[in-house]
């Protein structure tokens, strides 16, 4: 269980920075500081996965710790946890797919 808190800590770093660098990349397009052709293709091209994957996990540990304790965990919430992570992971492969 440590081994997965520990997981959960690095993959919430990992979305803080994407999340940043999403800001200030978007910002750049917008207002053409820097250069905006760069910062619009890491930001619609290339920061999607790490920032979904991140996410992803972040947010399954969370939900799966929450629905842990008390009666809470049987096999509905089991189900709703393995949809979301499913669908989730259906977002990503779609994005993979019609990366041009």
């Amino acid at each position: 269980m440590k081994r997965m808190s520990t997981i959960n800590r690095i993959s919430a770093w990992i979305l803080m920075v994407c999340f940043m660098i999403y800001m200030l990349t978007g910002l750049d397009t917008l207002k053409r500081i820097a250069i905006p052709q760069i910062s619009s293709l890491i930001h619609l091209k290339y920061l999607f996965i790490p920032a979904q994957a991140a996410f992803t996990f972040h947010s399954s540990y969370a939900i799966g710790q929450s629905l842990l304790h008390g009666e809470r965990w049987n096999v509905v919430s089991k189900a709703l946890l393995a949809i979301y992570v499913l669908a989730n992971l259906i977002l990503m492969g779609f994005y993979i797919l019609t990366l041009d």
